[in-house]
């Protein structure tokens, strides 16, 4: 247990009354507690209690405070011992933090009134073009579309039909059929997605993926509530190169750092020669 006799706790505060908890008693600084050579003044307990607590919270929240206090002053009395002066000189980090957080201000600023956002789909093409090797798959996708039935539902044969067709057709009677009949239902032959993520909506243990999808097309399971439905119309594994479809969207990001970045370069650089033309600065040799 700690010796306390290097500091004294003076808590006073705790026995005023609630509507009067932090009224001023006299002109002078009440104390609160000390801690070595540190002192905690009333006033300081300003604002710790929220408008409306109890005065029985108001009590436990102000010596919690206190306490916390106390513990830190301990504490930095302890470290302040076992750091040389040229270890607790932080002014120099704290301006550089200070100046970096200034410039990163307007930097943000800055981006926000002047950055272009429009990324056109040739743009994002070009780029594809460009690092296409670059874009390597991490993870199996596929373009699938997935029913879950209720075992209830009707016409099912219908439905098994329309699920194997590519028809357009076909396609907007199975999403009909679908609105009306099915608990959840994803019918896309256009969009990729990550083949783990599509798993997780069937009871379906796939231990090769690679395998599996290499030997199935359409598989179809139940349990004891529901039938699943999913066709795979076309997938891509893993370390493949990636289609444009799936990255546009990271590389729309990509290509929008990479114009931040010039911006605060180009304005960096505009400001250096305005700088130099006016005389703003010079170097003392």
């Amino acid at each position: 247990m700690f010796n306390y006799k290097n500091f004294i706790v003076i808590l006073s505060v705790a026995f005023l009354g609630a509507c009067n908890y932090f009224s001023k008693t006299s002109e002078k600084e009440t104390t609160v507690a000390r801690v070595f050579d540190s002192y905690l003044y009333k006033s300081d307990l300003q604002g710790i209690v929220e408008p409306g607590v109890s005065p029985q919270d108001s009590v436990i929240i102000t010596q919690r405070y206190i306490d916390t206090w106390i513990r830190q002053q301990i504490f930095l009395n302890e470290a302040k011992s076992n750091l040389t002066p040229e270890q607790m000189n932080f002014e120099k980090k704290i301006q550089d933090y200070h100046n970096s957080l200034i410039i990163f201000s307007y930097e943000t600023d800055y981006i926000k009134n002047n950055l272009d956002t429009v990324v056109k789909i040739d743009q994002i093409q070009k780029y594809y073009d460009e690092y296409k090797n670059d874009f390597r798959l991490k993870e199996n996708i596929v373009m699938a579309s997935f029913v879950k039935l209720s075992l209830e539902a009707p016409d099912v044969n219908i439905l098994r039909r329309l699920f194997r067709s590519d028809n357009e057709e076909d396609r907007i009677k199975l999403e009909d059929y679908c609105v009306q009949n099915a608990a959840a239902y994803l019918i896309d032959n256009k969009s990729w997605m990550v083949f783990t993520e599509l798993l997780r909506n069937i009871p379906l243990e796939v231990n090769n993926q690679e395998y599996f999808l290499r030997t199935n097309k359409m598989i179809e399971i139940s349990d004891d509530f529901y039938r699943y439905f999913l066709y795979i119309h076309d997938y891509k594994l893993k370390e493949s190169v990636s289609p444009l479809t799936f990255e546009e969207k990271n590389i729309r990001n990509i290509l929008i750092n990479k114009r931040k970045h010039q911006l605060i370069s180009d304005l960096r650089n505009q400001l250096y020669k305005n700088a130099i033309s006016n005389n703003s600065f010079e170097v003392f040799k």
